[in-house]
């Protein structure tokens, strides 16, 4: 084949290939996309007031918490914004996690045991991520 003819049946396939390479980034991307906008609105996450003299701790809907998080994120901070609390109205609301051992019971931050499991309960000392675990690796499921 003469070069005149080979230039453009390559640009035609250059051209084929990139549309078709944008059609399926288009469709992968276009399906549900895991966001925030996907947690069902009546999903609940446990948060806690840092003011000492407040400590309250009550549960909010986890798309509007993760929401909140993602409009005042400060890129260079290493912690999630905190919330305006409901009831001293301080911003001192940060994620917490509730011990899900009935005797216990307690709500705490997310992370209170340094370098452990961050629902690692700073009372009891139980962990439901460790509880899952141990259940997968002996075979019972979890």
């Amino acid at each position: 084949m003469e070069e005149s003819k080979k230039k453009p049946i390559m640009i035609g396939i250059i051209v084929v290939c990139l549309a078709l390479a944008g059609l399926i980034t288009y469709m992968r991307y276009s399906k549900s996309s895991g966001g925030i906008a996907d947690i069902p609105s009546e999903e609940m996450v446990w948060v806690k007031c840092s003011n000492k003299a407040c400590n309250a701790e009550y549960q909010m809907g986890k798309r509007d918490y993760y929401k909140f998080v993602q409009e005042h994120i400060n890129p260079l901070s290493s912690t999630a914004p905190p919330l305006v609390c409901k009831k001293c109205e301080q911003e001192s609301i940060y994620l917490a996690e509730k011990c899900g051992n009935p005797q216990c019971g307690i709500v705490f931050f997310v992370g209170s045991v340094p370098g452990d499991f961050p629902d690692r309960c700073p009372k009891c000392k139980r962990s439901e991520t460790e509880e899952s675990r141990k259940k997968r690796l002996s075979g019972q499921g979890g």
